[in-house]
């Protein structure tokens, strides 16, 4: 074997290699993450991880309904806040236009917001004590609804 058909060995090898280690690396990794269903939730529904596993969905499928109802209210804020951006970026600043879309962003945010605490306070109230007090204790170290530093 010549020197340069070494050389061409020798970089294959190292190239296969490379994507050999790349490859198990990969798997470690996705074998070692939890699976979905034991992955942590985000926002509101993370509130409900120490109840039972029927009232936790109960509450998901709560918080569900309560985002299906205001979805026009949440696009309405969205658009809202692009309007702004485009607002921003003008050359010159119409400031009365500004603080109209602020408003209506506001407005928005404000009827989203309002309908997904009053689902929660609905959930809450079909609890039995055991069960409000594990939520309450959930909203209040996730920060939502509830100051962290709560005192009990």
């Amino acid at each position: 074997m010549s020197g340069r058909t070494m050389k061409h060995a020798l970089v294959a090898s190292l190239v296969l290699n490379f994507f050999l280690l790349g490859a198990t690396a990969s798997a470690w990794y996705w074998r070692s993450a939890p699976p979905a269903s034991q992955r942590t939730e985000q926002g509101l529904a993370a509130a409900a991880q120490q109840l039972e596993p029927a009232t936790r969905q109960a509450f998901r499928q709560a918080l569900a309904d309560a985002r299906a109802e205001v979805r026009a209210d949440s696009r309405a804020a969205r658009e809202a806040r692009e309007r702004l951006a485009g607002l921003l970026e003008a050359p010159d600043l119409d400031r009365q236009a500004i603080d109209g879309t602020l408003d209506a962003t506001r407005a928005a945010d404000l009827k989203v917001r309002a309908r997904t605490e009053r689902a929660v306070i609905d959930f809450a109230e079909r609890l039995d004590p055991q069960s409000r007090a594990k939520l309450v204790e959930g909203l209040a170290s996730r920060g939502q609804m509830l100051p962290r530093d709560r005192k009990k």
